[in-house]
């Protein structure tokens, strides 16, 4: 190992003796975390996009952060961090909170970043499929409406998907978005008998064609769904979009169309990418003799799903029903337990997919495990019956379901470095000249390894720092020609996603590692 020179460099929050204002401090914060449901047209009640509208909802914004209700991100970030992780630092909301005690001042407007600008407009850089759903009148007076549209696909061949896209036409009446693929022709006879467009379905699987597949879900907030560069969820030659859009209960009489739009895979052999319940409450999977749960009672329910083959897992979503209470996923492999999801408070209208920043690779003889938990007593705010009745298993949504879709593919060599990004596909190392660098293991505890094979004799500036840009260590290593095997004590860092970044006068690298507990 060559020579550390060490140069630490803790850098800690900070903010001058510059009062806190929103120009500086508080517009970026809600431009990063609020501001894609709260704008003009958004599906949050009121607009954070300009200080007045910030200044009008100080105290609500205050409120609600203090109270964790927003943003709304339910997977708990001290387990598992996920790729487009919208979540506050401590130090964002104690900005936030002296603002609005100081009295929410403004400052200089020209110290302000430029708003953002919300619109329909694609975030693609290449659309190989679009569609609109039908013109739909939302039917939701006092009970939630769950309206289904088939969309031919036209595939000739089979294509694999690489990105899907979800533009709501009416933000204001739109909860969320799934999209199921039915590579059968069932769907057309759910459609003809239902006399409005598309047909009825309840938000749970129920009323869906038994042989669509999953494929994407959309909530506020949420961009383009980008899978790594190779990869794709196949679309069967002449099968059928099923596009669920759920319309809250008091939308009713208001119309939406929403656009899809999808990029297709150019690889010429692409991985296929499955997104399927691996976890389930059927005996297959759950580890008690049935999922029920009596009225006045919490109870707490187990599920294994043992592996006999390699995977790559790429992300997982969670579902429950109204008296669920939390669910965790973990996975034991050789005496080792890898977290993989966990919802302290569950909440049924905030049902999100989430991507790993990080590819999983999963051993066969691998244990996913998951645990659940339930509240079936008048405790519970989202009791749906007064008073409390039995429930069991079922597809309506006063039942209960306890299911995990994991996203997953074939493992092969090297997937655990691949690096997923909310922007670009994959990206392991930008690597210029004859050099490369290797890190190891990641996710990291104590220490964090990495080998640099360079042609070049030169010292090194590495700096760690967190994914909003902070800089936490800087060191610098003396390289020479050939192979360099260095060592970073990581013990002291938070668990989190961090960049590494190298740099010499001829070689820079940025690659992320993740530091666990």
């Amino acid at each position: 190992m060559k020579k550390l020179i060490l140069a630490l460099l803790i850098t800690l929050p900070f903010v001058s003796n510059t009062q806190i204002n929103w120009s500086e401090h508080i517009a970026p914060i809600l431009f990063d975390h609020c501001t894609q449901c709260h704008h003009p047209g958004g599906i949050g009640p009121s607009s954070f996009v300009s200080y007045d509208d910030a200044y009008n909802n100080s105290g609500s914004i205050l409120a609600a952060i203090t109270e964790g209700i927003m943003p709304p991100w339910p997977a708990d970030p001290n387990y598992r961090h996920f790729a487009d992780e919208n979540v506050l630092t401590p130090d964002e909301k104690n900005l936030i909170e002296e603002w609005v005690m100081g009295g929410a001042i403004e400052g200089n407007p020209a110290n302000a970043p430029s708003s953002p600008n919300y619109d329909s407009n694609s975030a693609l850089p290449v659309i190989d499929f679009s569609a609109v759903t039908p013109l739909n009148t939302s039917q939701a007076v006092t009970h939630d409406d769950y309206r289904t549209f088939v969309i031919p696909s036209n595939f000739s061949t089979d294509q694999f998907i690489d990105a899907i896209e979800i533009i709501p036409g009416n933000d204001d009446i739109i909860h969320h978005v799934v999209i199921y693929y039915d590579p059968s022709n069932t769907c057309l006879s759910y459609d003809a008998a239902d006399p409005g467009p598309g047909f009825a379905t309840n938000g749970t699987g129920g009323g869906i064609p038994p042989a669509a597949h999953f494929m994407a879900a959309w909530v506020p907030g949420k961009g383009p769904q980008f899978l790594p560069e190779g990869f794709g969820l196949r679309g069967e030659a002449n099968g059928y979009f099923l596009i669920e859009m759920h319309y809250p209960a008091g939308s009713v009489g208001q119309t939406d169309e929403t656009t899809i739009n999808l990029h297709l895979s150019t690889s010429p052999s692409p991985r296929e990418v499955f997104f399927e319940p691996v976890i389930t409450h059927f005996p297959t999977t759950l580890d008690e003799p049935a999922l029920i749960i009596p009225p006045n009672t919490e109870a707490t329910f187990h599920a294994t799903y043992n592996l006999n083959y390699d995977v790559t897992l790429l992300g997982v979503f969670p579902h429950m029903h109204l008296i669920g209470k939390s669910i965790t996923s973990f996975a034991v492999t050789d005496g080792d337990t890898i977290p993989l999801i966990h919802i302290p408070q569950w909440d049924f209208e905030w049902q999100f997919s989430y991507d790993y920043p990080q590819l999983i690779h999963l051993t066969p003889g691998t244990a996913i495990k998951a645990v659940a938990t339930y509240d079936n007593t008048v405790n519970n705010p989202n009791q749906p019956n007064n008073p409390p009745q039995l429930v069991t298993a079922g597809e309506e949504t006063a039942d209960e379901m306890m299911i995990i879709f994991f996203m997953y593919t074939a493992y092969q060599t090297g997937d655990e470095s691949i690096i997923i990004d909310s922007n670009l596909h994959v990206n392991l190392v930008p690597k210029e000249h004859n050099a490369s660098l290797t890190l190891f293991p990641n996710p990291c505890i104590n220490e964090l390894h990495w080998n640099i094979d360079s042609d070049i004799n030169e010292l090194a500036s590495i700096t760690i720092s967190d994914v909003s840009g902070r800089k936490f260590d800087e060191t610098f290593i003396s390289l020479s020609s050939g192979k360099n095997l260095c060592h970073y004590d990581s013990h002291h860092l938070s668990p989190g996603i961090y960049t590494l970044s190298l740099k010499t006068t001829k070689e820079a690298f940025n690659t992320r590692f993740i530091k666990a507990y």
